[in-house]
């Protein structure tokens, strides 16, 4: 049986310049009908389409599928086959992880909207840390990251999994980009140079709204720190309080930020 272009075209839901290529490349052969000369192709065009298109959405290249076809068709194909399975494994441990963290974002931006100014404990894992910026009483420095740290924390791969910081000791705010440690072994994240560790711990916290982006309000860190040496004296009165950006809301037209603040206990 013969067919038209437009007729291969209808039976595979491709363009006709799609085909047009694939019989460029080699893929398939066609053959000219003596009254007008058109292109037809039979079943077994047709059949090797199929498997084109296959290999195609198997992520092979027309190039691979070239050398594959000229080559040791089983050899290449395991290995093609063992490419995409490796990569599709990568993609799902990726995803797997993301969908985690979507769901911690998630959690986090709905408590901020119900529970600002309540207080609880909880265990927090391991963090890496990044000094980012200095600020005084809300007033900020010169940013301090370099180029080899930027590329790693601001890749698509990464910044994800990234939250945005401080500690806090006395009237001094450090900020920083941080991620968890379980994020980092789930991702085999090989980090650069310069970043702290925070230990696991069990912290009290509280979500404070620190005012607009413009001009913070800190003494939300003192209300803190005072309610968390009433509850847990001395033993915690040392350690600095570090916060977290939960999430950010309008006020007045203007955006105000939402801090999770934490204070390791013991």
């Amino acid at each position: 049986m013969k067919y038209t272009i437009g007729e291969v075209a209808n039976f595979l839901n491709l363009s006709r310049d799609m085909i047009r290529y694939y019989e460029k490349r080699g893929v398939i052969a066609s053959e000219r009908n003596e009254s007008n000369n058109y292109r037809t192709y039979d079943n077994m065009a047709v059949f090797e389409l199929l498997d084109t298109i296959q290999h195609k959405n198997l992520n092979l290249s027309i190039r691979e599928i070239e050398a594959m076809r000229q080559g040791d068709y089983e050899h290449n194909m395991s290995c093609y086959l063992d490419r995409y399975y490796n990569e599709l494994k990568g993609e799902i441990s990726f995803g797997t992880t993301l969908l985690k963290r979507i769901e911690e974002l998630k959690s986090r931006y709905e408590a901020s909207n119900k529970n600002t100014g309540s207080y609880w404990t909880k265990s927090m894992p391991g963090r890496y840390r990044y000094h980012v910026v200095d600020s005084i009483n809300g007033e900020f420095g010169s940013i301090e990251l370099d180029s080899s740290t930027s590329d790693v924390l601001f890749s698509d791969y990464v910044n994800p999994f990234v939250d945005y910081g401080f500690n806090s000791t006395d009237d001094k705010q450090s900020w920083y980009a941080d991620i968890s440690k379980n994020y980092i072994d789930e991702l085999s994240i090989d980090l650069p140079h310069g970043c702290e560790y925070e230990p696991e711990g069990m912290y009290l916290c509280s979500l404070e709204n620190i005012g607009c982006v413009k001009k913070f309000d800190m003494s939300a860190i003192d209300r803190f720190r005072k309610n968390a040496y009433d509850c847990y004296g001395e033993k915690i009165a040392i350690n600095p309080v570090r916060g977290i950006i939960a999430s950010r809301f309008k006020r007045a037209g203007e955006l105000h930020v939402i801090i999770e603040l934490q204070i390791k206990i013991g």
